[in-house]
């Protein structure tokens, strides 16, 4: 593992169900493996808060239970603390995406890191709102885990449009996941899905040498380039990038922001649950500058 991956600090946002998990025990293993900083942030739904303080104050006294962030902290850090994680713990009341942006803001977060339920409908439905809105302002990226944790990452695969925004996903990735196999993945339409022969090798060429292109701008280095696999197929980007993942056993997908087209028009598109819904392995989307 890469000793000096450039990140210091990680945060967790957690919702204390069983779905982030998998996210906790991933944000661990990035900050041993880092060395970095861990801190797991929890938001206290108002709605839920005043509910707790109403039941509460309807008890005798002597029957009144703590304070909710009294009682969350303490369930987050005995959870913490039972599977032997190093970490801060911050609960605050609030709307989930307002809390977690101020925590990444104040602690200089490079990274954070949530769980996703694939067979929790509503919870979905909550959490694909929460990150909507965490992929339309946090300036840091963001990693949504679905996997179990059975190490580091092996293969990562970078899914680019060839635009100036797409190249701070490949960047990033070399420099947090240079040790995995890195796949570079790109697919195009052409002037449709149709044509003979002929017309799919001219735009199969084209592709090419934009990825050619892309690359010799990132001036990449050299034993980073050569060991970098291009995957370059003609077809429907959602589709096939879904395949690809699940033939090849992908460990994570990393897609960058406010491209031009391809994946990150068409696997983003208005909302993150697009993305999480079509995609069955962990993924970490980078905002391009």
């Amino acid at each position: 593992m890469i000793e000096n991956s450039g990140v210091h600090n990680l945060l967790l946002a957690s919702d204390l169900s069983s779905r982030c998990d998998r996210a906790t025990d991933r944000a661990a293993q990035l900050a041993q493996a880092w060395k970095a900083k861990l801190l797991v942030v929890h938001a206290i739904d108002p709605a839920y808060a005043v509910r707790y303080a109403k039941m509460s104050q309807e008890l005798p006294s002597w029957r009144r239970p703590e304070d909710y962030r009294t009682v969350a902290a303490r369930r987050l850090s005995m959870h913490l603390a039972s599977d032997k994680i190093d970490a801060e713990v911050y609960v605050a009341e609030g709307m989930p995406h307002e809390i977690v942006l101020e925590a990444a803001r104040r602690e200089n977060s490079d990274l954070v890191i949530t769980g996703l339920g694939r067979d929790e409908a509503l919870a979905r439905i909550q959490l694909g709102s929460t990150l909507d809105k965490l992929l339309q302002e946090l300036p840091v990226p963001l990693m949504i885990v679905r996997h179990r944790v059975r190490g580091p990452y092996r293969h990562v695969v970078i899914a680019t449009d060839f635009s100036p925004a797409s190249r701070p996903a490949l960047e990033t990735a070399i420099h947090w996941f240079g040790d995995a196999q890195l796949t570079l993945f790109h697919a195009y339409a052409g002037a449709g899905l149709g044509g003979d022969a002929l017309a799919s090798d001219a735009w199969k060429t084209i592709a090419s040498n934009q990825c050619d292109s892309f690359l010799a701008e990132m001036a990449l280095e050299p034993s980073v380039a050569q060991r970098l696999h291009r995957v370059i197929e003609r077809g429907h980007p959602e589709v096939l990038l879904c395949d690809y993942v699940s033939h090849k056993e992908i460990d994570l997908v990393v897609l960058g922001t406010h491209g031009r087209s391809g994946f990150l028009k068409t696997m983003i598109g208005s909302t993150a649950e697009n993305l999480l819904h079509l995609l069955e392995c962990d993924t970490m989307v980078v905002r391009g500058r």
